[in-house]
């Protein structure tokens, strides 16, 4: 035995490496090209809560899947081997274990209820999470800059409780929490408009550029409903319906030219009264992890 990592449930043993001579079922080994730990065993074929949400290794093949959660043994695990704990011991020792009994009794994966209120920022976020299967701790551990447990807790709380997130926490959960870029394309009667990525901060009309009616300090959906306006021809009288009154309209055109930011349920509402569609791709590095649309 080289290590341990502990889990809410068990605590499983770190017992070598995928090239051992001998593989133990129901011991984590080590991958190692890449420190990845992996769980033994010739009868489970997917991550689940017998195999601690760990990615399989049969004996010839990595089985990974999305459930698979991604655990190093130098980053996550306790070593054990008698000469490596003694040079190792030092005045950070008891924050070591700590950490550890915290993600130990922490390790429940995040599941937030996807609920038909949520507006567009709160969806992406619960959809992301649901995606990922995400702990609390990794959270915390994924922040940076560094976000402190309580504050984290105290995000996720809201985000099962409330249906508006508004534009500075969606930022905060993209840029500093899940590091997640994004997608939005803009579709009229099927037919692409205009896309927006982020961080790029780049607009596609895949016409003109339109960069002299917005501005950098807005934001992107303030700038993407500004540019719809000019591309489109849109105007009060276009916008007006049986279903649409005067207060709307205004109440819409007042937030575009303040410098307030621009709520998700505005964004959505717009979109519909221009008789419009959106989807928005949401990318973990390359890896399209969740999208979400609203189409008319």
């Amino acid at each position: 035995m080289i290590g341990i990592i502990p889990s809410g449930s068990q605590t499983f043993i770190v017992e070598g490496t995928l090239d051992s001579n001998s593989l133990i079922d129901g011991r984590l080994y080590v991958d190692p090209e890449t420190d990845r730990l992996f769980f033994y065993s010739i009868k489970e074929t997917r991550s689940s809560p017998i195999t601690g949400y760990f990615p399989i290794w049969d004996g010839k093949t990595k089985i990974i899947s999305q459930f698979s959660n991604q655990k190093y043994f130098n980053l996550d695990a306790t070593r054990t081997e008698i000469l490596s704990m003694s040079s190792n011991i030092n005045e950070n020792i008891a924050d070591q274990v700590l950490y550890q009994r915290r993600r130990s009794e922490r390790d429940e994966i995040l599941e937030p209820l996807l609920i038909d209120g949520d507006n567009m920022f709160t969806q992406c976020i619960k959809g992301i999470l649901n995606a990922k299967k995400y702990t609390l701790i990794d959270l915390v551990d994924m922040s940076t800059p560094p976000l402190p447990e309580k504050t984290i807790s105290n995000y996720y709380s809201a985000l099962t409780k409330i249906t508006f997130m508004r534009l500075d926490k969606w930022m905060i959960w993209l840029d500093v929490i899940l590091h997640i870029k994004y997608m939005i394309v803009i579709y009229k009667d099927g037919k692409k408009l205009l896309s927006y990525n982020y961080p790029e901060n780049v607009f596609d009309t895949g016409i003109v550029s339109y960069d002299n009616i917005t501005t950098t300090k807005e934001d992107p959906f303030k700038r993407i409903i500004k540019i719809l306006l000019i591309m489109e021809n849109i105007n009060k009288n276009s916008l007006r319906s049986k279903e649409i009154d005067d207060y709307t309209i205004n109440n819409m055109i007042t937030t575009l030219n303040s410098k307030k930011s621009l709520s998700a349920q505005l964004f959505s509402r717009f979109i519909r009264m221009a008789h419009l569609s959106y989807e928005i791709y949401l990318y973990d590095n390359d890896e399209l992890i969740f999208e979400y649309g609203e189409f008319n």
